[in-house]
């Protein structure tokens, strides 16, 4: 960091030093769409929240979290990374339940799924996820709510709020609104977002195509009773025309209808019962010629993919002399296809992915202790995972490519296509609180994932590839085992009067680690030269090993004013070779520093990346310099229901590239192709929310 950009920043703090009064901490706020992140400072001791608003994209809102970060391949597909893991080896659910994708590369990742102004609580568990939770979560566990609204204690009472949200790069608007009717039993929720931007500016020009269109619509019953709650709910996603420069394909349209049911059943004094069950089918179009500078008519590509899935699980809650225990069952059920087409050439298609089915069932056993001095979870999951595909097939192609295109659809065709695998994941945690007030907490887990359909079924080089954007093709290996994570978290968390910070160390070893390696298959060499040259890469089986500590803290100046922050760092490589894991965020922190009234609340951080050196060699992976961004945030209560929001991103216009954003991968941009993609410019953005 130079003179200027070091007293700029100093300049920017200390009016928010020189006026304090109150640190009430973020979150105080009752507004219903707030976005709020627990951020838990010391595992139990204090709680320090974060509010984060002006964004379209709710993964954003990961950064924001000790160890937590998002990888963004365009406007709204983040996906959520954690601890130096991501994608599908992270759990994310919206009201304890979870989607099935439908994009072949996450362009409709989990969290795309909770439009910002419509979330009201997004939380991640820190350190190693309890088997309860999930039965994949070998990376961590992400929970959303969507807001619907409160039962009300006066009688019958009508609420709900209505906002909107304006950011001049790209004139980016949100407009969302809730209506609930309810009374003390009884509640009746609509809630609605759309989200419409154009085309994003950074410091080096125009990011295209970074346009959005995204719409999310809910509606909901509840019922609230002595021995008895219920949620039924069926909700809408439409996105359309929405770019993703990262990815070789822009989405056309994503439709998803979801629906659901939940239930909570007091049996006795001493047990409950837990009923979920969820459903959703998804409808998604891309192509690559319709909002990018399209190739030559020959090479346009569309590709139609559908998803469909259902969850069911039911788990009793028992209370035993100074302890609980509690037992579960859950099943879940995912069917993808995918058709790469050319609306040029009716001759021409490739059958992607066929009638794939990925099937789960599982069964946990979860015993936990709450003691004076201490805590203790103990937690078995047993689990099976079965896949398979139909045949596949591809037509319109000529000459060798035809030919090679021929042999690999002939051997996956004629191999054995339906795979299985039984687990077992165990975890086990202690808090151990002393007299001083440290609170220490101590996790050890065993925990697996099964691959993903694309890492075993894609047969022919494509870059299909759940979200990586590296640009290379990749094939599938049927002959894949399961991840196996062993990992340990040690930390502590102190209040010390005014000051509170909670560290952590965490090591992974992961057996079976999945990424790509060079491919030794001549013929998807052959094919993937043509297409894109460069040979295939295969996914495969690895030896790995994460590790790296993060932290939490907060400092009291005054009754009015307080300093936080967060720092993470974990750092990815191979066990078995001399490379590192690719896309992993760089060291990184922030400092906030917060005014805040009765009314009104006024913060300024620092965020800062270090450079990322520690690249993946295997698929050419760039590194990246570190940067320094200043944001500042104000927000005003004008009245109990009236809000007014003003925040200003990138304060200095600092010109600055995120590792763990994509790499462009659209022709027509001010950002070359293979260059990775810049952030944006100074960005100013303002909002208001009533609510009643």
């Amino acid at each position: 960091m130079n003179f200027y950009k070091s007293t700029a920043m100093v300049a920017v703090l200390l009016p928010a030093v020189v006026v304090a009064q109150e640190p009430a901490g973020p979150g105080t706020t009752d507004v219903d769409e707030v976005i709020v992140i627990g951020r838990s400072v010391t595992t139990g001791l204090t709680q320090i929240e974060v509010d984060r608003e002006m964004l379209v994209d709710t993964a954003t809102v990961l950064k924001d979290i000790p160890g937590a970060n998002v990888n963004a391949n365009g406007p709204v597909t983040g996906i959520a990374q954690y601890r130096g893991m991501y994608g599908d080896r992270i759990s994310v659910v919206i009201d304890d339940l979870g989607v099935v994708s439908g994009g072949p590369n996450a362009m409709d990742a989990p969290l795309s799924y909770v439009s910002p102004m419509i979330t009201e609580e997004l939380s991640v568990v820190r350190g190693i996820p309890g088997v309860s939770l999930a039965p994949e979560s070998i990376g961590g566990h992400v929970s959303t709510i969507l807001s619907r609204g409160e039962f009300s204690k006066t009688g019958s009472a009508l609420s709900g709020f209505v906002g909107s949200r304006y950011s001049a790069n790209g004139n980016v608007s949100t407009s969302a609104g809730r209506l609930t009717l309810a009374n003390d039993s009884h509640k009746l929720s609509l809630t609605a977002e759309l989200d419409d931007g154009d085309t994003t500016s950074s410091p080096v020009g125009e990011i295209r195509p970074s346009q959005l269109h995204r719409e999310r619509s809910d509606l909901s019953y509840a019922f609230s009773g002595e021995k008895l709650s219920a949620l039924l709910f069926a909700g809408r996603l439409d996105t359309d025309d929405t770019g993703t420069p990262a990815l070789p394909m822009d989405i056309r349209f994503i439709e998803t209808n979801l629906a659901g049911a939940q239930a909570t059943v007091e049996l006795h004094e001493s047990a409950s019962l837990e009923v979920r069950i969820a459903w959703n089918d998804v409808e998604h179009l891309m192509d690559n010629f319709g909002l990018r500078q399209a190739p030559m008519p020959p090479m346009h590509r569309q590709n139609f993919a559908t998803g469909a899935g259902t969850q069911a699980s039911l788990a009793t809650a028992i209370a035993l002399s100074g302890s609980t225990l509690k037992i579960g069952i859950d099943a879940t059920t995912a069917d993808h296809n995918a058709t790469i087409t050319n609306p040029n050439n009716a001759m021409f298609r490739v059958d992607n992915f066929v009638d794939v089915t990925r099937d789960m069932s599982s069964i946990f056993f979860e015993w936990q202790r709450n003691g004076e001095h201490g805590d203790a979870e103990i937690g078995l999951r047993a689990k099976r995972v079965e896949t398979t595909s139909g045949e596949i097939g591809a037509a319109g192609m000529m000459g060798d490519m035809g030919n090679n295109v021929a042999l690999l659809a002939d051997a996956f065709n004629q191999a054995d296509r339906s795979k299985s695998w039984s687990s077992i994941d165990a975890v086990l945690k202690y808090r151990w609180l002393v007299e001083s007030g440290t609170e220490w907490r101590f996790e050890i887990g065993s925990k697996t994932r099964a691959p993903s359909y694309q890492e075993l079924y894609l047969w022919l080089p494509l870059q299909a590839t759940g979200g990586l954007a590296d640009g290379r093709s990749y094939i599938g290996d049927l002959d894949l085992g399961e991840e196996r994570s062993n990992e340990v978290t040690l930390g502590f968390g102190k209040d010390v009067g005014r000051f509170t910070i909670s560290p952590q160390l965490f090591f992974k070893r992961v057996d079976g680690y999945i990424q790509g390696v060079p491919s030794t298959n001549m013929v998807a060499n052959m094919v993937s030269q043509m297409m894109s040259g460069n040979p295939a890469l295969q996914f495969s089986n690895v030896d790995a090993e994460i590790y790296g500590a993060d932290l939490a803290w907060k400092f009291e100046l005054s009754e009015q004013w307080y300093l936080d922050g967060i720092a993470s760092w974990a750092r990815g490589k191979r066990r078995d070779s001399e490379d590192n894991l690719y896309r992993l965020a760089p060291p990184n922190a922030s400092v906030g520093v917060t005014w805040e009234s009765d009314d009104l609340s006024v913060t300024t951080e620092i965020v800062a990346y270090a450079e990322q050196d520690k690249v993946a060699v295997y698929n050419n992976e760039q590194r990246t310099p570190g940067y320094e961004l200043v944001n500042a945030t104000l927000i005003w209560s004008a009245t109990d229901s009236l809000r007014v929001e003003a925040r200003v991103d990138n304060l200095l216009d600092e010109t600055y590239q995120d590792h763990v954003a994509g790499i462009n991968r659209a022709n027509g941009s001010d950002i070359p192709v293979g260059e990775r993609l810049y952030g944006a410019e100074r960005t100013l953005s303002a909002g208001v929310i009533w609510s009643f």
